[in-house]
């Protein structure tokens, strides 16, 4: 009589003694076997050391497992590996990339101290982050094709984890400080999209909490680079920088006034000076006042400040305001620059002036571009006399068909005095 040979009788034996071992060595087992065994669905499973069991006690029993189970088992095996590979790095860093305040990509960013290497992930599977190392290519073109859905303009919130960073070597901790910020570097210069999202500044006049928190601002003469105010109070104004960590080391921090003043600088005109010591500035039809002669004024008016709000201000004396008026408002002794002519052959320009409150013109030398302050402006009158070879100069300026036209930016708005 012929018997066919069974390949699925080793199998089973082999797990029936394996099985049978682990009834003694794995507790766990055994307590899976008596209770939870052919109780729940192994779809319902999402133990990979349960689903294991199954695999050995229906391997035990028929020699083989069916389709479903194989696939359930590479999914957990796959998740299991992201579980692993999660243990070994140390999250250094998140940035989020938001359109107004819809988060469109988070990136998170961290460090395996075992490989020293650096990886980033974009996605996480069961709030396990998937991990890639950090691959210059693939991450330009993760930058690059995040676009925003109705606008042209992207914004970053970062943050640095300084605590998960903590025990790690000093060495260590600066390199990952370096690779977050170069990543926020590389971030914003990939995408032409954050270089619209600069806040185009204009002077906050009626008070600084109108500007916006989180967008990046860029100020002319102030600190360099871009910085993003986080404290906004009374009395000052704290910046951390947009594209690195923000810590105490490189934190700003702004009076209220300079802070107003720095903005202003961006959109205030400057057009005149006086002879005590005040500059001149427009703005929206506003005239605004600036100290050129700190030794003059003090701490007054060291920022761009507007005449109304300077004569209504209670910290200043009487005196002051009195004389401001006078000077300013009542004989107009400010002067403002109408034309500038070159000396040939000679780092000279001849500076020409209008005396606002009598309509007569001045002159002062600009040599090796150091601006003339207003004490060295003379009557032109006197120009024959003091310095005769410029005097052909100036009066073949005044023979010119085409009139001279007021040097000033054509930013420059009217206002009243």
């Amino acid at each position: 009589m012929n018997r066919t040979f069974d390949t699925r009788n080793p199998i089973k034996l082999f797990y029936k003694v394996r099985n049978w071992v682990s009834r003694f060595r794995d507790p766990e087992f055994r307590t899976f076997r008596k209770f939870e065994y052919k109780v729940s669905p192994t779809d319902a499973l999402n133990d990979l050391k349960k689903l294991r069991y199954v695999r050995n006690l229906e391997l035990a029993e028929s020699g083989f497992i069916n389709t479903a189970l194989k696939e359930q088992l590479k999914r957990l095996r796959q998740q299991d590996l992201l579980f692993q590979k999660d243990r070994t790095i140390v999250p250094i860093g998140r940035m989020v990339i938001l359109e107004g305040d819809t988060a469109l990509r988070t990136i998170l960013l961290g460090y395996c101290k075992v490989e020293d290497k650096n990886y980033l992930s974009q996605n996480k599977v069961h709030n396990c982050p998937v991990w890639h190392p950090n691959d210059g290519t693939r991450y330009l073109k993760l930058v690059a094709g995040i676009y925003p859905s109705t606008s042209d303009t992207l914004r970053i919130e970062h943050r640095y984890f300084h605590q998960d960073v903590s025990y790690l070597d000093q060495d260590i901790q600066q390199k990952t400080l370096a690779f977050f910020n170069t990543a926020l570097q590389t971030l914003y210069l990939g995408n032409k999209c954050f270089q619209n999202g600069v806040q185009e500044i204009t002077p906050p006049i009626d008070g600084i909490k109108q500007l916006s928190l989180g967008l990046p601002i860029q100020m002319a003469d102030g600190p360099k680079g871009l910085y993003v105010p986080i404290a906004i109070q009374k009395d000052y104004v704290t910046l951390v920088p947009y594209l690195a960590v923000g810590n105490d080391q490189n934190r700003v921090y702004l009076s209220a006034e300079a802070f107003r003043s720095l903005l202003g600088e961006k959109s205030i005109v400057p057009f005149a000076e006086t002879k005590m010591g005040l500059s001149l500035g427009t703005f929206d039809d506003r005239l605004f006042l600036k100290a050129t002669a700190s030794e003059r004024f003090g701490a007054t008016l060291e920022y761009w400040t507007a005449l109304d709000d300077f004569l209504e201000a209670k910290n200043v004396s009487k005196r002051l305001k009195y004389m401001v008026v006078q000077d300013v408002i009542k004989k107009k002794d400010f002067f403002v620059k109408t034309d500038d002519l070159p000396v040939p052959g000679a780092q000279i320009v001849l500076e020409l002036y209008t005396h606002y409150g009598s309509g007569k013109t001045f002159y002062a030398l600009n040599k090796n571009e150091q601006s003339p302050k207003p004490e060295a402006y003379r009557p032109i009158t006197s120009l024959k006399d003091h310095y005769p070879q410029y005097d052909a100069l100036y009066k073949a300026s005044c023979e010119r068909a085409v009139p001279l036209k007021t040097a000033r930016s054509p930013k420059q708005k009217t206002f009243h005095l």
